[in-house]
């Protein structure tokens, strides 16, 4: 009897040790949410390139997945998403949950940064340094973004303070309220998915929002005047669930490891900038009835007089404030100089 036994216990072990061999070869699967729309730069030029880069140096042991639109997460839960597992990494602008991070907040104060490069590189080496990492513990950022030169983009022109005064705009975190309170103008917290339709029903009268936004959620469509000034940024963070993170080895990890960090963050902002640089050039010479319009010296001067308040309120209010505004300010400094 055993010996009619044995052969079958054998087969069974065998194919055991099969099967586990071949589980052991799947591809580690990341979800990777994504919430704004497929067209969108962030997707086509960042998310998109950046899963296939990864899945193809990872030669088999990472499958990253990407879930364009609300499928996986949207602009409200992201960090709830990531954080739970729903979702092991995504896209996450800052504004609806901007109260969790004061910190990291300091690249969306005005006039500080003048472009993305400069605001996502100085908070990737402010994490780096430990001088915002204490806000970073619920999930693992991958990649720092800033949406810089924060431009009005409106349906009446704005060219002067008294033009702003009560104009009602739609605006991403609580620093972009404050900058537009100081400045005469009435915010109106609005996810930028909304944005379109508020300005339709006239519920709004423009948005304070970046370049790239304004083209890929078609606003220029209604709000066709642009005030393009530095009027602060809106923060987004490639972010990736703790655990999932931990759990990686072998080839993934290095893989992953190789892709986040500063390298991730220089992509992330070379993204924004040339975005940026893309929709102006469009809105000034290939678009229809857009007006582009800058302030004068003496108006910027005015302008950031009015602003001070903000920035005075957000070093106190802010842990730490005045040394993690000093040391954006010498990161800041350090990029422009070249290092």
């Amino acid at each position: 009897m055993i010996r009619h036994i044995l052969p079958f216990f054998a087969a069974a072990t065998a194919l055991t040790a099969v099967s586990a061999a071949a589980f052991a070869d799947e591809p580690v699967l990341l979800k990777y949410g994504d919430p704004g729309p497929p067209t969108a730069s962030i997707h086509m030029d960042l998310i998109k390139p950046w899963s296939e880069k990864v899945n193809k140096e990872a030669d088999g042991a990472l499958n990253v997945k990407v879930y364009v639109g609300y499928s996986l997460v949207d602009m409200r839960n992201t960090l709830d998403r990531v954080e739970n597992g729903v979702a092991d990494l995504a896209f996450c602008i800052l504004g609806p949950v901007s109260s969790q991070f004061p910190k990291t907040l300091v690249a969306t104060l005005p006039f500080e940064a003048q472009s993305g490069h400069e605001a996502g590189l100085a908070l990737q080496r402010l994490y780096d340094k430990g001088i915002i990492a204490d806000e970073w513990t619920k999930v693992k950022p991958i990649a720092f973004g800033d949406f810089a030169n924060l431009t009005y983009h409106t349906v009446p022109m704005v060219k002067t303070l008294e033009d702003l005064k009560g104009l009602k705009m739609s605006v991403q975190g609580r620093i972009e309220g404050q900058t537009l309170e100081a400045l005469g103008g009435t915010p109106i917290s609005l996810p930028i998915n909304e944005v379109y339709q508020a300005l339709q029903r006239g519920t709004i009268q423009g948005s304070a929002i970046g370049w790239p936004a304004a083209l890929d959620f078609k606003l220029t469509d209604i709000a066709k005047h642009h005030l393009r000034e530095s009027l602060g940024g809106a923060s987004a963070i490639m972010i990736m669930n703790n655990n999932t993170y931990a759990k990686l080895s072998g080839k993934a990890k290095q893989v992953i490891d190789a892709n986040i960090g500063t390298v991730y963050t220089n992509w992330f902002n070379k993204v924004i900038d040339d975005t940026e640089h893309r929709n102006v050039e469009k809105a000034e010479h290939e678009m229809k009835d857009q007006t582009v319009i800058k302030l004068t010296d003496a108006q910027r001067a005015l302008w950031k007089q009015k602003i001070e308040p903000v920035i005075a309120d957000w070093e106190k209010h802010t842990p730490d404030g005045a040394h993690v505004l000093a040391a954006f300010r010498k990161e800041i400094a350090a990029i422009r100089a070249g290092s």
